[in-house]
């Protein structure tokens, strides 16, 4: 089953963003919320998601990864934020 991530990547030196890309595309979907922070659409389970991330971000970054419950939200977001999270999946 797949449910909705909160992801903070700040990748370590030498990371590019299309290699942080590449693995974020491994999920179902992902929203790009600010330069580290991403909303993931997955059926990978937090500890899969750190595997595929920790590499891009041990030594010298930070990765933190909580599942997200989106029933209870409110918030100011641009207006594509909000129909990406609405979409039918």
């Amino acid at each position: 089953m797949a449910t909705f991530f909160i992801v903070y990547l700040n990748q370590k030196q030498g990371v590019t963003d299309e290699t942080v890309e590449g693995k974020m595309n491994k999920a179902l979907d992902w929203y790009r919320v600010d330069p580290k922070t991403w909303v993931l659409y997955s059926t990978a389970n937090a500890e899969k998601l750190y595997a595929r991330l920790e590499p891009l971000a041990k030594e010298g970054g930070n990765v933190f990864i909580c599942e997200l419950n989106i029933t209870n939200r409110q918030g100011w977001m641009p207006k594509s934020f909000w129909e990406w999270l609405k979409k039918d999946r």
